[in-house]
C-alpha cells in the first residue's frame, strides 16, 4: 500500500499539480473503491489551504470530505460520523 500511496501521491500532487485535498480524495476512493461524481472533485478545486490564505490543510479537508461520503455509504447517520 506505501508504494502505491507513494507512486500516486507524486503522480497527482508533483507531476498533475492537483491539490491535496482531492489528491487525498483520489488515493483514499481507489484504496477503498469509492467513486465520486465529477461535482465532488470539481468542489475540491479550492481547497488546498482555504484557496491559498492558510487555512485548514488540505490533507485534513480531503480526508474528512472522504469520511462523510464513505460512511454514508455504509449507512452511518450523519450524527454517527461527526458528532460534536
Amino acid at each position: 500500500m506505501n508504494a502505491f500511496i507513494e507512486k500516486k501521491v507524486h503522480e497527482l500532487y508533483w507531476d498533475c499539480d492537483v491539490n491535496c485535498a482531492r489528491t487525498m480524495l483520489i488515493c483514499l476512493g481507489e484504496l477503498f473503491g469509492v467513486t465520486y461524481e465529477p461535482q465532488m472533485l470539481n468542489a475540491a478545486v479550492g481547497l488546498h489551504g482555504a484557496g491559498g490564505y492558510r487555512a485548514q490543510c488540505g490533507l485534513v479537508e480531503g480526508s474528512l470530505m472522504f469520511a462523510g461520503v464513505y460512511l454514508n455509504g455504509l449507512g452511518w447517520e450523519e450524527e454517527r460520523i461527526f458528532t460534536r
